[in-house]
C-alpha cells in the first residue's frame, strides 16, 4: 500500500508552465500588408566580451512566403545568422516554473464532479531615397537582408516599400521614433526559393551597451497579454534596468486545473505585472551555468555552447498588452541578484487551503480516491515525474559535470 500511494504522489509532481508559443517574435512581422498577431515571444540574449550582444529571436510564421517580411530596430551593423527552434524549446522547458503540489484530498473530487456539470496600405508623399544608406547587404539561411539607415524617416519607408519590405500604416510613427533616436533597420525576407517552411530563428550581433528588446515596434503585432520570455547569458546575473523587478510569494499559488500548468501562477504574474502597468518582469530562473549543467543536462548543441561560454544564465517572464509596449526594456549586469530556483516544492502546504475545498472529516492521504486520482494524474504528472527523478540524480552532480564538459 505504501508503495503504491508513493506511485500516486510521484504522478502528482507536475510542471508549472507549458511553453507552447505560435506567432512571431519581436519587430515587426507582416504577411499580407497585415501584422501577424503575437501570441508570445521568445528571445535569447548573450552578453559578449568585445562589447557586443547577440540575440536570438524565434520566428514562427505561418503564410505564404512572398507575403513574409521582417523588420527590426538595431543600434549598428549586425552580423547575421540563423540558429534552430529545438535551443529555444530546450531552454523553456528545461527552466520553466515547476510547483510540487500537496496531495489532493477527496474533497477536491466532489467539487470536481460539481464544476463538471454544471489595414490596407497608404501611399505616401515622394521623399528623396537618396537619403537612405544601405549599410549591409546578405544573405543567413533562408533569408536575404538589408540594413539600412536614414536621418529622413520617410524616405527610409519609401524605399522599404520599394524593396519589398512591408511597413504597414501602424508603423510609421514607430519608425520614426527610432530613426529619430539614429537606431539602423535590419530588413529580412524569404530568398526567392525558400518557403514559409524555411523560416528559423535569427541571430543577431551588434555593438552595444546591454540588450534590449524593441517592443515599441512589436506592439503594432502583439496580443493582449502577450507573453515575453526572456533569456540572458552572462558572467553575472542581470536585471531589468528600466522595468521593475517583481516576485510571486509561494503562500498565494494554488492549485487550479483550468489555468495554464494547473496553477493560478499566471493570473498571480498578471496582477502584479498590471500594478505597474506591464512595464514588469519576474525572474523565473537565475543560476549559474556549473548548476545548470549538472542539474538540468541540456542536450541541444547551441545550449549547451552558452553554458560553457558564459557564467550566468537568468530568465525573465512578463506579460504585456500593445497599449503598455511604449519603453523598449533594457537588461544590465547586476552583481547583487540572488539565484533563483525554478523548483517551488508546495508539498507541506494544507491541501485543502492549495486546492481551494473543504471537507468537514479534515484531510487524511489514505482517504483519497485511487481510481480517480490515478487517472487525474496521469495527463499531468508524467513530467513531473521525470523532472522528480531527475532532481534524485543531484548526487552524481560532479560525475555529471565531468562527462559533460569533457
Amino acid at each position: 500500500m505504501f508503495r503504491f500511494r508513493w506511485l500516486v504522489l510521484l504522478m502528482m509532481v507536475m510542471t508549472g508552465i507549458v511553453i507552447v508559443p505560435s506567432a512571431a517574435a519581436c519587430g515587426g512581422l507582416f504577411c499580407q500588408n497585415s501584422p501577424v498577431n503575437q501570441n508570445a515571444e521568445r528571445i535569447i540574449f548573450t552578453m559578449n566580451d568585445d562589447d557586443t550582444v547577440s540575440a536570438y529571436v524565434q520566428i514562427n510564421y505561418t503564410g505564404s512566403a512572398m507575403d513574409f517580411s521582417w523588420v527590426v530596430p538595431v543600434p549598428s551593423v549586425p552580423e547575421v545568422d540563423v540558429a534552430e527552434i529545438a535551443s529555444f524549446d530546450e531552454l523553456s522547458n528545461l527552466t520553466a516554473p515547476i510547483f510540487i503540489p500537496p496531495l489532493q484530498p477527496q474533497c477536491l473530487f466532489e467539487q470536481r464532479e460539481l464544476r463538471a456539470d454544471s489595414a490596407d496600405e497608404v501611399v505616401m508623399e515622394s521623399a528623396p531615397l537618396d537619403d537612405v544608406q544601405v549599410l549591409a547587404t546578405g544573405t543567413a539561411g533562408p533569408y536575404a537582408f538589408d540594413v539600412v539607415t536614414s536621418e529622413n524617416s520617410d524616405a527610409l519607408i519609401i524605399w522599404l516599400r520599394t524593396n519589398n519590405y512591408v511597413i504597414t500604416e501602424q508603423m510609421e510613427p514607430l519608425i520614426r521614433v527610432y530613426t529619430d533616436e539614429g537606431m539602423n533597420f535590419l530588413a529580412m525576407k524569404l530568398q526567392p526559393e525558400q518557403g514559409a517552411q524555411d523560416i528559423q530563428p535569427v541571430k543577431m550581433t551588434y555593438t552595444a551597451d546591454s540588450p534590449t528588446i524593441p517592443l515599441r515596434l512589436t506592439a503594432v503585432a502583439a496580443n493582449p497579454n502577450m507573453s515575453i520570455f526572456t533569456w540572458v547569458f552572462a558572467d553575472a546575473p542581470v536585471a531589468p534596468a528600466n522595468y521593475e523587478l517583481i516576485t510571486i510569494d509561494d503562500a498565494d499559488i494554488r492549485g487550479d486545473f483550468f489555468q495554464p500548468g494547473g496553477t493560478n501562477y499566471q493570473p498571480l504574474v498578471d496582477a502584479a505585472v498590471d500594478r505597474f502597468e506591464g512595464r514588469a518582469f519576474i525572474t523565473e530562473y537565475a543560476q549559474t551555468t556549473t548548476d545548470f549543467l549538472t542539474t538540468m543536462r541540456p542536450s541541444d548543441p547551441l545550449v549547451v555552447e552558452l553554458v560553457r561560454e558564459y557564467d550566468y544564465v537568468t530568465r525573465f517572464f512578463g506579460r504585456m498588452s500593445p497599449e503598455e509596449m511604449t519603453l523598449d526594456p533594457t537588461f544590465v549586469i547586476d552583481a547583487e541578484m540572488q539565484p533563483v530556483s525554478n523548483v517551488h516544492d508546495l508539498s507541506s502546504a494544507d491541501p485543502e487551503v492549495f486546492w481551494g475545498c473543504s471537507d468537514s472529516s479534515g484531510f487524511d492521504p489514505s482517504g483519497i480516491d485511487t481510481a480517480q486520482a490515478v487517472p487525474l494524474f496521469l495527463s499531468v504528472g508524467l513530467i513531473g515525474l521525470g523532472i522528480t527523478l531527475r532532481r534524485g540524480r543531484r548526487r552524481q552532480q560532479s560525475d555529471v559535470f565531468n562527462d559533460i564538459v569533457a
